[in-house]
């Protein structure tokens, strides 16, 4: 489905350089070095992490630090988001009512200038031709070179549509709910996405999504494109202890 999709569109990119996209690393350092040693990017090679690179995992900072001196761009998650929105708040000495867990409390205690540069530059969206990247979905009707705070969040946080195709919470009650990607269009590309989690990859007509919960314990997921004719998926299975999990 995903190849045939390729084959359609008029301009995802040329065959060099690659576009190589990761899922939610969530601070697992080690497998997201051992993903790209099975890659071996090229310098002229494009790398883009669909968000949520930070919390829950072990080593959130050494995550930014290499995605930093790797040249890896990212979006914007929305635990990357919740932190600088947490900052805003703190900054403006306005009443903060977002409420951290000891790690993301343990990540803004190491954080340093370039670490929240690099936060603070990331966008909610990156296109590549026909290829559209973003952390949660899109909802049919939404047009990317106009957003406002509202969209945004939604673009961050989308899991479920009701039946009119309208956000709604995780937990929402909708006598119709759907995943936002089994009713997406197309209308702005093909998308690749992270934050809701599964064991293996989603394809869909018009999107892909790549989260498989390496920090839960599965794996690390990257989708690699070298042309609209050619695409391949590496994993890098979690060197964590499934027993040593819990799932939050």
């Amino acid at each position: 489905m995903i190849q045939s999709f390729f084959k359609r569109l008029k301009n995802v990119i040329n065959p060099t350089p690659r576009l190589i996209v990761y899922g939610d690393i969530h601070g697992c350092l080690k497998e997201l070095q051992a993903l790209r040693k099975k890659i071996d990017p090229l310098k002229r090679d494009i790398e883009v992490s669909v968000g949520d690179f930070i919390t829950k995992g072990e080593d959130s900072i050494g995550v930014i630090d290499y995605m930093i001196e790797n040249n890896i761009y990212a979006v914007l998650g929305n635990h990357e988001e919740k932190l600088l929105r947490y900052l805003k708040h703190f900054r403006l000495d306005e009443k903060n009512m977002i409420k951290l867990n000891d790690d993301e409390k343990k990540i803004l205690k190491q954080m340093r200038k370039k670490h929240l540069h690099y936060l603070e530059k990331l966008p909610v969206f990156l296109k590549f031709g026909d290829i559209t990247i973003v952390h949660g979905g899109l909802e049919n009707g939404m047009k990317l070179h106009k957003l406002s705070s509202k969209m945004i969040q939604k673009i961050l946080r989308l899991r479920y549509v009701d039946e009119n195709g309208h956000f709604i919470t995780k937990i929402g009650k909708a006598k119709k709910r759907r995943f936002w990607a089994d009713v997406y269009d197309g209308s702005e590309g093909f998308v690749i996405h992270g934050h809701r989690w599964s064991k293996t990859v989603h394809i869909h007509e018009h999107a892909i999504g790549i989260d498989t919960g390496c920090v839960y314990g599965h794996k690390l997921t990257a989708l690699v494109l070298s042309s609209k004719y050619d695409y391949r998926i590496v994993q890098q299975e979690s060197f964590k202890k499934k027993s040593d999990i819990l799932e939050k």
